[in-house]
């Protein structure tokens, strides 16, 4: 999906991206992932997948501590978009 970058929630799939590839790096398939923070697989894989799934910042807080990465690294990028 191409990101329609007038539309706010195009920091959903910006952050999306960015939490598929840490979990890439991390060597975690998206059921691991669901797994590790208590999410159903299917909401990884919709909030992996550009479908605009929305999540609260909570939801980045427990990625970042659950896989010991700043969160920072989830809006990685962001600016790119603008």
């Amino acid at each position: 999906m191409k990101i329609d970058k007038n539309n706010n929630k195009y920091i959903y799939v910006i952050v999306g991206k960015n939490i598929k590839r840490i979990r890439k790096e991390k060597g975690l398939t998206q059921v691991e992932l669901a797994d590790l923070v208590k999410y159903n697989e299917g909401t990884i894989a919709n909030i992996e997948n550009d479908s605009y799934q929305t999540f609260s910042l909570e939801f980045v807080y427990i990625l970042s501590k659950k896989l010991n990465v700043p969160m920072a690294e989830f809006f990685k990028n962001i600016d790119e978009h603008k």
